[in-house]
Protein backbone atom coordinates (compact mmCIF):
# COMPACT_ATOMS: atom_id res chain seq x y z
CA UNK A 1 0.00 0.00 0.00
CA UNK A 2 1.82 2.93 -1.03
CA UNK A 3 1.93 6.11 1.48
CA UNK A 4 3.54 9.28 1.96
CA UNK A 5 6.40 6.90 3.93
CA UNK A 6 7.08 4.80 1.36
CA UNK A 7 6.08 6.23 -1.96
CA UNK A 8 9.48 7.60 -3.53
CA UNK A 9 10.76 3.94 -2.61
CA UNK A 10 8.30 2.21 -4.55
CA UNK A 11 7.86 3.95 -7.81
CA UNK A 12 12.20 4.62 -8.23
CA UNK A 13 11.89 1.85 -10.42
CA UNK A 14 8.80 3.11 -12.67
CA UNK A 15 9.19 4.42 -16.37
CA UNK A 16 6.21 7.07 -16.37
CA UNK A 17 6.12 7.02 -20.15
CA UNK A 18 4.41 3.67 -20.39
CA UNK A 19 1.86 4.41 -17.69
CA UNK A 20 -1.34 6.41 -18.20
CA UNK A 21 -1.43 9.71 -18.77
CA UNK A 22 -3.58 10.46 -15.47
CA UNK A 23 -0.88 8.63 -13.43
CA UNK A 24 1.76 10.47 -14.84
CA UNK A 25 0.20 13.60 -14.04
CA UNK A 26 -0.67 12.11 -10.54
CA UNK A 27 2.75 11.35 -10.34
CA UNK A 28 3.82 15.35 -10.86
CA UNK A 29 0.91 16.52 -8.14
CA UNK A 30 2.84 14.01 -5.48
CA UNK A 31 5.76 15.34 -6.36
CA UNK A 32 4.50 18.79 -5.77
CA UNK A 33 2.27 17.90 -2.74
CA UNK A 34 5.83 16.34 -1.37
CA UNK A 35 7.56 19.79 -1.16
CA UNK A 36 9.10 20.35 2.70
CA UNK A 37 8.17 16.80 3.95
CA UNK A 38 4.91 17.20 2.26
CA UNK A 39 4.07 20.13 3.96
CA UNK A 40 1.27 20.79 1.80
CA UNK A 41 0.14 17.71 1.35
CA UNK A 42 -0.95 17.65 5.61
CA UNK A 43 -1.45 21.14 5.56
CA UNK A 44 -4.51 21.18 2.82
CA UNK A 45 -7.39 18.96 2.78
CA UNK A 46 -7.76 19.05 -1.05
CA UNK A 47 -4.56 17.78 -1.61
CA UNK A 48 -4.74 15.35 0.64
CA UNK A 49 -7.72 14.16 -0.66
CA UNK A 50 -6.41 14.61 -4.26
CA UNK A 51 -3.43 12.29 -3.78
CA UNK A 52 -4.88 9.74 -1.16
CA UNK A 53 -7.12 8.98 -4.29
CA UNK A 54 -4.00 8.67 -6.63
CA UNK A 55 -1.89 6.25 -4.49
CA UNK A 56 -4.85 4.20 -4.57
CA UNK A 57 -5.37 4.14 -8.15
CA UNK A 58 -1.53 3.58 -8.91
CA UNK A 59 -1.66 0.46 -6.51
CA UNK A 60 -4.43 -0.84 -8.53
CA UNK A 61 -2.75 -0.47 -11.68
CA UNK A 62 0.52 -1.91 -10.29
CA UNK A 63 -1.29 -4.92 -8.87
CA UNK A 64 -2.13 -5.65 -12.44
CA UNK A 65 0.45 -4.73 -13.93
CA UNK A 66 3.81 -5.67 -11.93
CA UNK A 67 7.03 -3.99 -12.71
CA UNK A 68 9.15 -6.07 -14.73
CA UNK A 69 12.23 -7.03 -13.00
CA UNK A 70 15.49 -5.73 -14.96
CA UNK A 71 16.58 -8.91 -17.34
CA UNK A 72 19.96 -10.26 -15.95
CA UNK A 73 21.88 -11.25 -18.94
CA UNK A 74 21.99 -15.19 -20.01
CA UNK A 75 24.54 -17.00 -18.93
CA UNK A 76 26.43 -19.17 -22.02
CA UNK A 77 29.60 -21.47 -22.18
CA UNK A 78 32.49 -20.10 -23.28
CA UNK A 79 33.40 -20.77 -27.29
CA UNK A 80 37.19 -21.15 -28.28
CA UNK A 81 38.34 -17.92 -29.70
CA UNK A 82 38.90 -17.63 -33.10
CA UNK A 83 41.50 -16.60 -34.66
CA UNK A 84 40.69 -13.28 -36.41
CA UNK A 85 42.72 -10.20 -38.17
CA UNK A 86 43.91 -7.46 -36.55
CA UNK A 87 41.36 -4.31 -36.38
CA UNK A 88 42.25 -1.34 -38.88
CA UNK A 89 43.41 1.96 -36.75
CA UNK A 90 39.80 4.06 -36.34
CA UNK A 91 39.61 6.90 -38.07
CA UNK A 92 40.42 10.02 -36.49
CA UNK A 93 36.91 12.42 -36.49
CA UNK A 94 37.29 15.67 -34.81
CA UNK A 95 35.74 16.06 -31.38
CA UNK A 96 32.29 17.84 -30.61
CA UNK A 97 31.53 20.60 -29.81
CA UNK A 98 28.75 20.81 -26.77
CA UNK A 99 27.04 24.35 -27.17
CA UNK A 100 26.61 25.73 -24.21
CA UNK A 101 23.86 27.60 -23.25
CA UNK A 102 24.18 30.77 -21.03
CA UNK A 103 22.16 31.67 -18.11
CA UNK A 104 20.51 34.96 -18.87
CA UNK A 105 22.22 37.98 -17.41
CA UNK A 106 20.37 40.66 -15.03
CA UNK A 107 20.82 44.71 -14.32
CA UNK A 108 20.40 44.38 -10.35
CA UNK A 109 20.03 47.20 -8.04
CA UNK A 110 20.68 46.80 -4.33
CA UNK A 111 18.56 48.43 -2.20
CA UNK A 112 16.68 48.90 0.95
CA UNK A 113 13.59 47.84 0.54
CA UNK A 114 12.43 45.57 -2.45
CA UNK A 115 8.82 47.80 -4.33
CA UNK A 116 5.99 45.91 -4.15
CA UNK A 117 5.10 45.52 -7.66
CA UNK A 118 7.59 43.80 -7.93
CA UNK A 119 7.59 41.44 -4.95
CA UNK A 120 4.26 39.91 -6.71
CA UNK A 121 5.81 39.47 -9.49
CA UNK A 122 8.60 37.59 -7.73
CA UNK A 123 6.24 35.47 -6.31
CA UNK A 124 3.94 34.84 -9.73
CA UNK A 125 7.56 34.20 -11.73
CA UNK A 126 8.56 31.88 -9.24
CA UNK A 127 5.64 29.47 -9.39
CA UNK A 128 6.64 28.69 -12.90
CA UNK A 129 7.04 25.07 -13.91
CA UNK A 130 5.69 24.08 -9.47
CA UNK A 131 2.21 22.07 -8.92
CA UNK A 132 -0.04 24.44 -6.93
CA UNK A 133 -3.37 24.38 -5.31
CA UNK A 134 -6.25 26.14 -5.88
CA UNK A 135 -5.89 27.36 -2.26
CA UNK A 136 -2.08 28.61 -2.92
CA UNK A 137 -3.63 30.75 -5.99
CA UNK A 138 -6.54 32.05 -4.22
CA UNK A 139 -3.90 33.61 -1.52
CA UNK A 140 -1.94 34.86 -3.76
CA UNK A 141 -4.71 36.95 -5.81
CA UNK A 142 -5.97 38.08 -2.28
CA UNK A 143 -2.69 39.15 -1.47
CA UNK A 144 -2.54 41.08 -4.69
CA UNK A 145 -6.11 42.27 -4.66
CA UNK A 146 -5.49 44.04 -1.00
CA UNK A 147 -2.25 45.84 -1.95
CA UNK A 148 -4.28 47.40 -4.77
CA UNK A 149 -6.78 48.49 -2.45
CA UNK A 150 -4.45 49.91 0.43
CA UNK A 151 -2.73 51.68 -2.93
CA UNK A 152 0.20 50.12 -1.96
CA UNK A 153 0.10 48.66 -6.00
CA UNK A 154 -1.54 51.72 -8.58
CA UNK A 155 -1.82 52.88 -11.81
CA UNK A 156 0.88 54.95 -11.78
CA UNK A 157 3.20 52.27 -10.43
CA UNK A 158 6.05 51.51 -13.22
CA UNK A 159 4.84 47.83 -13.74
CA UNK A 160 1.29 48.41 -13.27
CA UNK A 161 0.66 46.71 -16.72
CA UNK A 162 2.33 43.69 -15.80
CA UNK A 163 0.73 43.33 -12.57
CA UNK A 164 -2.83 43.92 -14.98
CA UNK A 165 -1.68 40.76 -16.83
CA UNK A 166 -0.39 38.92 -13.95
CA UNK A 167 -3.50 39.54 -12.16
CA UNK A 168 -5.77 38.66 -15.28
CA UNK A 169 -3.61 35.28 -15.72
CA UNK A 170 -3.91 33.95 -11.94
CA UNK A 171 -7.71 34.78 -12.01
CA UNK A 172 -7.77 32.67 -15.37
CA UNK A 173 -5.72 29.86 -14.04
CA UNK A 174 -7.62 29.69 -10.55
CA UNK A 175 -11.49 29.42 -12.43
CA UNK A 176 -9.94 26.79 -14.62
CA UNK A 177 -7.80 24.41 -12.39
CA UNK A 178 -8.64 21.71 -10.40
CA UNK A 179 -7.76 21.45 -6.89
CA UNK A 180 -3.87 21.39 -8.16
CA UNK A 181 -2.24 22.20 -11.06
CA UNK A 182 1.46 22.72 -12.96
CA UNK A 183 1.65 26.80 -13.27
CA UNK A 184 2.63 27.65 -17.23
CA UNK A 185 3.88 30.79 -17.71
CA UNK A 186 3.92 31.63 -21.52
CA UNK A 187 7.55 32.35 -22.66
CA UNK A 188 7.50 35.52 -23.78
CA UNK A 189 5.57 36.85 -20.35
CA UNK A 190 8.18 34.72 -18.21
CA UNK A 191 11.27 36.46 -19.83
CA UNK A 192 9.34 40.10 -19.31
CA UNK A 193 8.61 38.92 -15.46
CA UNK A 194 12.17 37.58 -14.51
CA UNK A 195 13.66 40.89 -15.72
CA UNK A 196 11.60 42.71 -13.22
CA UNK A 197 12.21 40.06 -10.82
CA UNK A 198 15.74 40.42 -10.98
CA UNK A 199 15.44 44.37 -11.21
CA UNK A 200 15.97 44.78 -7.57
CA UNK A 201 17.58 42.55 -4.92
CA UNK A 202 17.68 43.45 -0.99
CA UNK A 203 20.72 44.83 0.66
CA UNK A 204 22.45 42.24 2.67
CA UNK A 205 23.01 44.69 4.99
CA UNK A 206 19.61 45.44 6.03
CA UNK A 207 18.79 41.53 5.64
CA UNK A 208 21.09 41.11 8.43
CA UNK A 209 20.24 44.29 10.31
CA UNK A 210 16.85 42.71 10.05
CA UNK A 211 17.86 39.62 11.54
CA UNK A 212 20.01 41.53 14.73
CA UNK A 213 16.60 43.37 15.42
CA UNK A 214 14.51 40.30 16.04
CA UNK A 215 16.74 38.79 18.17
CA UNK A 216 16.31 41.55 20.48
CA UNK A 217 14.81 40.63 24.54
CA UNK A 218 14.35 36.81 23.15
CA UNK A 219 15.41 34.44 25.63
CA UNK A 220 18.14 31.96 25.52
CA UNK A 221 19.33 32.39 21.98
CA UNK A 222 22.76 32.25 21.84
CA UNK A 223 22.94 29.40 19.08
CA UNK A 224 20.70 32.20 16.30
CA UNK A 225 23.13 34.73 17.80
CA UNK A 226 26.33 33.36 17.23
CA UNK A 227 25.18 31.67 13.65
CA UNK A 228 24.17 35.42 12.72
CA UNK A 229 27.55 36.65 14.45
CA UNK A 230 29.09 34.40 11.51
CA UNK A 231 27.35 35.37 9.17
CA UNK A 232 28.26 38.96 9.54
CA UNK A 233 31.93 37.85 10.09
CA UNK A 234 31.62 35.98 7.28
CA UNK A 235 30.38 38.57 4.53
CA UNK A 236 33.07 40.89 5.77
CA UNK A 237 35.58 38.62 4.75
CA UNK A 238 34.42 37.49 1.62
CA UNK A 239 34.00 41.22 0.77
CA UNK A 240 30.04 41.36 0.23
CA UNK A 241 30.28 43.75 2.79
CA UNK A 242 32.96 46.89 3.00
CA UNK A 243 33.41 49.89 5.15
CA UNK A 244 31.65 51.66 1.64
CA UNK A 245 27.95 50.06 2.29
CA UNK A 246 26.04 53.07 4.08
CA UNK A 247 25.16 51.19 6.84
CA UNK A 248 28.66 49.22 7.98
CA UNK A 249 28.87 51.17 10.36
CA UNK A 250 25.53 49.95 12.43
CA UNK A 251 26.44 47.08 10.76
CA UNK A 252 29.26 46.81 13.22
CA UNK A 253 27.95 47.98 16.38
CA UNK A 254 25.31 45.24 15.64
CA UNK A 255 28.27 42.78 15.50
CA UNK A 256 30.03 44.17 18.73
CA UNK A 257 26.85 43.60 20.66
CA UNK A 258 26.23 40.12 19.31
CA UNK A 259 29.74 39.41 20.65
CA UNK A 260 28.92 40.76 23.93
CA UNK A 261 25.79 38.72 24.48
CA UNK A 262 27.63 35.46 22.84
CA UNK A 263 30.61 36.02 25.58
CA UNK A 264 28.19 37.25 28.71
CA UNK A 265 26.49 35.68 30.73
CA UNK A 266 22.97 37.21 30.27
CA UNK A 267 20.19 35.05 29.03
CA UNK A 268 18.67 38.32 26.97
CA UNK A 269 19.91 40.11 24.02
CA UNK A 270 18.57 43.61 24.48
CA UNK A 271 19.86 46.06 22.17
CA UNK A 272 20.44 49.58 23.39
CA UNK A 273 16.88 51.58 22.61
CA UNK A 274 18.82 54.67 20.83
CA UNK A 275 20.26 51.47 18.37
CA UNK A 276 17.00 50.49 18.26
CA UNK A 277 14.98 53.40 17.16
CA UNK A 278 17.49 54.21 14.93
CA UNK A 279 17.13 51.16 13.24
CA UNK A 280 13.36 51.15 12.82
CA UNK A 281 12.91 53.56 10.09
CA UNK A 282 15.97 51.52 8.20
CA UNK A 283 14.30 47.72 8.77
CA UNK A 284 10.98 48.61 7.80
CA UNK A 285 8.19 48.34 9.75
CA UNK A 286 7.37 44.71 8.54
CA UNK A 287 9.92 43.44 10.99
CA UNK A 288 7.92 44.90 14.18
CA UNK A 289 4.55 43.00 13.41
CA UNK A 290 5.55 39.45 13.55
CA UNK A 291 5.41 40.02 17.33
CA UNK A 292 3.54 42.26 17.79
CA UNK A 293 1.27 43.56 20.82
CA UNK A 294 -2.37 45.53 21.10
CA UNK A 295 0.17 48.57 19.97
CA UNK A 296 1.30 46.56 16.91
CA UNK A 297 4.91 46.66 18.12
CA UNK A 298 7.24 43.94 19.31
CA UNK A 299 6.99 43.78 23.00
CA UNK A 300 10.10 42.80 24.88
CA UNK A 301 10.35 42.49 28.77
CA UNK A 302 11.66 46.04 29.42
CA UNK A 303 8.86 47.74 26.96
CA UNK A 304 9.81 50.02 23.78
CA UNK A 305 10.04 53.46 23.97
CA UNK A 306 8.82 55.21 20.36
CA UNK A 307 9.06 59.08 19.82
CA UNK A 308 5.96 60.26 18.77
CA UNK A 309 6.87 61.36 15.71
CA UNK A 310 8.67 57.84 14.51
CA UNK A 311 4.54 56.72 15.85
CA UNK A 312 2.96 58.82 13.40
CA UNK A 313 5.11 57.91 10.61
CA UNK A 314 4.60 54.30 10.75
CA UNK A 315 2.15 51.98 8.93
CA UNK A 316 -0.33 49.60 10.37
CA UNK A 317 -2.23 47.08 8.46
CA UNK A 318 -5.23 46.47 8.72
CA UNK A 319 -7.32 43.63 7.17
CA UNK A 320 -9.55 45.58 4.62
CA UNK A 321 -13.11 44.82 5.85
CA UNK A 322 -16.08 45.34 4.27
CA UNK A 323 -19.48 45.33 3.50
CA UNK A 324 -22.04 44.53 6.91
CA UNK A 325 -18.90 43.48 8.93
CA UNK A 326 -16.98 46.90 8.51
CA UNK A 327 -19.86 48.42 9.52
CA UNK A 328 -20.27 46.30 12.75
CA UNK A 329 -16.47 46.62 14.03
CA UNK A 330 -14.77 48.74 11.70
CA UNK A 331 -11.51 47.88 10.17
CA UNK A 332 -9.99 45.83 12.57
CA UNK A 333 -5.98 45.29 12.32
CA UNK A 334 -4.03 42.17 11.18
CA UNK A 335 -3.93 39.27 14.28
CA UNK A 336 -6.99 41.12 15.89
CA UNK A 337 -8.80 39.43 18.78
CA UNK A 338 -12.84 39.48 19.04
CA UNK A 339 -15.25 38.13 21.56
CA UNK A 340 -18.76 36.97 20.76
CA UNK A 341 -21.43 36.22 23.63
CA UNK A 342 -25.25 36.03 23.64
CA UNK A 343 -27.92 33.60 25.11
CA UNK A 344 -28.49 30.07 23.90
CA UNK A 345 -30.05 30.21 20.36
CA UNK A 346 -29.47 34.01 19.96
CA UNK A 347 -27.88 33.08 16.66
CA UNK A 348 -24.38 33.69 17.39
CA UNK A 349 -23.10 30.41 15.65
CA UNK A 350 -25.32 31.75 12.46
CA UNK A 351 -23.40 34.72 12.39
CA UNK A 352 -19.84 33.55 12.92
CA UNK A 353 -20.47 31.08 10.06
CA UNK A 354 -21.43 33.86 7.98
CA UNK A 355 -18.85 35.66 9.57
CA UNK A 356 -16.38 33.17 8.43
CA UNK A 357 -17.48 32.46 5.36
CA UNK A 358 -17.25 36.66 4.34
CA UNK A 359 -13.66 36.20 5.50
CA UNK A 360 -13.02 33.03 3.65
CA UNK A 361 -14.04 34.86 0.49
CA UNK A 362 -12.16 37.80 0.74
CA UNK A 363 -9.50 37.97 3.22
CA UNK A 364 -7.94 34.88 3.36
CA UNK A 365 -8.16 30.96 5.26
CA UNK A 366 -10.16 30.51 8.05
CA UNK A 367 -10.60 28.24 10.39
CA UNK A 368 -13.94 27.48 12.30
CA UNK A 369 -13.50 25.48 14.90
CA UNK A 370 -17.52 24.10 15.75
CA UNK A 371 -16.36 22.12 19.40
CA UNK A 372 -20.03 22.96 20.41
CA UNK A 373 -21.87 21.26 17.69
CA UNK A 374 -19.20 18.90 16.43
CA UNK A 375 -19.59 17.40 12.77
CA UNK A 376 -23.39 16.97 13.67
CA UNK A 377 -26.88 18.02 11.31
CA UNK A 378 -27.19 21.43 12.78
CA UNK A 379 -23.91 22.41 11.36
CA UNK A 380 -24.25 21.04 8.08
CA UNK A 381 -27.71 22.76 8.04
CA UNK A 382 -26.49 26.41 8.83
CA UNK A 383 -24.03 25.88 6.19
CA UNK A 384 -26.61 25.26 3.67
CA UNK A 385 -28.51 27.58 4.83
CA UNK A 386 -26.26 30.35 4.44
CA UNK A 387 -24.06 28.90 1.69
CA UNK A 388 -21.30 29.13 3.79
CA UNK A 389 -19.07 26.54 1.57
CA UNK A 390 -16.08 27.83 0.37
CA UNK A 391 -12.19 26.63 -0.99
CA UNK A 392 -10.75 29.14 1.93
CA UNK A 393 -12.95 27.68 4.70
CA UNK A 394 -12.07 24.51 6.79
CA UNK A 395 -14.24 23.38 9.98
CA UNK A 396 -13.09 21.00 12.35
CA UNK A 397 -14.62 19.74 16.03
CA UNK A 398 -11.42 20.41 18.01
CA UNK A 399 -8.66 23.23 18.66
CA UNK A 400 -5.62 21.91 16.38
CA UNK A 401 -2.40 22.70 17.94
CA UNK A 402 -1.08 24.22 14.95
CA UNK A 403 -2.78 27.58 13.60
CA UNK A 404 -0.75 29.68 11.88
CA UNK A 405 -1.63 28.69 8.42
CA UNK A 406 -5.01 30.38 8.69
CA UNK A 407 -5.54 33.75 8.88
CA UNK A 408 -8.87 33.84 10.92
CA UNK A 409 -10.05 31.21 13.70
CA UNK A 410 -13.40 30.85 15.23
CA UNK A 411 -13.46 29.04 18.42
CA UNK A 412 -16.91 28.22 19.46
CA UNK A 413 -17.39 27.66 21.94
CA UNK A 414 -14.72 28.80 24.59
CA UNK A 415 -16.49 26.64 27.50
CA UNK A 416 -16.25 23.81 25.34
CA UNK A 417 -12.39 24.11 24.30
CA UNK A 418 -11.60 24.92 28.26
CA UNK A 419 -9.97 27.81 27.41
CA UNK A 420 -8.54 30.49 29.86
CA UNK A 421 -6.72 34.02 29.64
CA UNK A 422 -3.33 32.09 29.87
CA UNK A 423 -4.52 30.40 26.76
CA UNK A 424 -5.47 33.13 25.01
CA UNK A 425 -2.26 35.30 25.46
CA UNK A 426 -0.33 32.33 24.39
CA UNK A 427 -2.59 32.12 21.22
CA UNK A 428 -1.31 35.69 20.67
CA UNK A 429 2.24 34.65 21.19
CA UNK A 430 2.25 32.15 19.06
CA UNK A 431 -0.24 32.92 16.10
CA UNK A 432 0.32 36.58 16.06
CA UNK A 433 -0.78 37.31 12.24
CA UNK A 434 -3.75 35.55 12.90
CA UNK A 435 -7.31 37.03 14.37
CA UNK A 436 -9.31 35.22 16.46
CA UNK A 437 -13.01 35.24 17.07
CA UNK A 438 -13.99 33.62 20.36
CA UNK A 439 -17.66 32.44 21.27
CA UNK A 440 -19.14 32.29 24.58
CA UNK A 441 -22.74 31.49 25.89
CA UNK A 442 -24.16 33.27 28.73
CA UNK A 443 -26.82 32.34 31.42
CA UNK A 444 -30.70 33.68 31.37
CA UNK A 445 -28.58 36.76 33.40
CA UNK A 446 -26.32 37.71 30.27
CA UNK A 447 -23.33 36.15 32.23
CA UNK A 448 -20.67 33.91 31.85
CA UNK A 449 -17.66 32.65 33.42
CA UNK A 450 -14.27 34.77 33.35
CA UNK A 451 -15.97 37.73 31.52
CA UNK A 452 -14.18 40.71 32.58
CA UNK A 453 -10.54 39.03 32.10
CA UNK A 454 -11.65 38.01 29.36
CA UNK A 455 -12.81 41.33 27.87
CA UNK A 456 -10.20 42.75 28.71
CA UNK A 457 -8.13 40.59 26.51
CA UNK A 458 -9.82 41.45 23.31
CA UNK A 459 -10.05 44.19 20.52
CA UNK A 460 -13.73 43.59 19.37
CA UNK A 461 -16.62 42.71 21.59
CA UNK A 462 -19.80 41.61 19.86
CA UNK A 463 -23.23 40.85 21.81
CA UNK A 464 -26.10 39.03 19.86
CA UNK A 465 -29.77 39.06 20.98
CA UNK A 466 -32.95 38.58 19.34
CA UNK A 467 -31.55 38.76 15.62
CA UNK A 468 -28.95 41.84 16.40
CA UNK A 469 -25.29 41.81 16.53
CA UNK A 470 -24.22 45.09 18.36
CA UNK A 471 -20.05 45.60 18.84
CA UNK A 472 -17.74 47.36 20.98
CA UNK A 473 -13.93 48.02 20.81
CA UNK A 474 -10.76 49.74 19.47
CA UNK A 475 -11.42 49.87 15.12
CA UNK A 476 -13.98 52.15 15.25
CA UNK A 477 -16.80 49.78 16.19
CA UNK A 478 -20.28 50.59 17.75
CA UNK A 479 -22.18 49.43 14.87
CA UNK A 480 -25.06 46.81 14.47
CA UNK A 481 -26.22 44.23 11.54
CA UNK A 482 -29.35 41.78 11.15
CA UNK A 483 -29.08 38.11 11.43
CA UNK A 484 -29.91 36.14 8.66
Amino acid sequence: MLNTTNYFQKVSNIDWNTVPEALAKGHRLAEGASQNNWGPYRSNENIKRVVDAYMLKLDEYLAQKPAKPVAKPATTKPTPAKSTPAPKPAKKTAPTVKKVVQAPTYKTDSIEHIDTDVQFIKRYAAMHGKVKSQAQILTLIHSLQKAILERRIRKTSPYAKEIELMQGQLISCYEQMGDMAEIKIDSKNLKRYLEIAHSQAGMLSIALLKAYVSLNGKRDIKDKAERLFNRIKKAVEQGKITKTDKYATKLDAAFQTLKTYIDGDSKILNINKAQLNGLMGIVGDDLFSKNKGISGLEDDENGMIVNSGELLKMNFQTIGLQGKYRQLIGDPSVGFFAMVFGLPKSGKSTMCLDFANHLAANHGKVLYCAIEEGFGYTLKEKIERLKAHHPNLFVTDRVPEHLDQFQFVFIDSVSKAGLEVSDMDEMRKMNPNTSFIFIYHTTKEGKFRGVNAHAHEVDVIIEVEKGKATSTGRFNAGGSVGIN
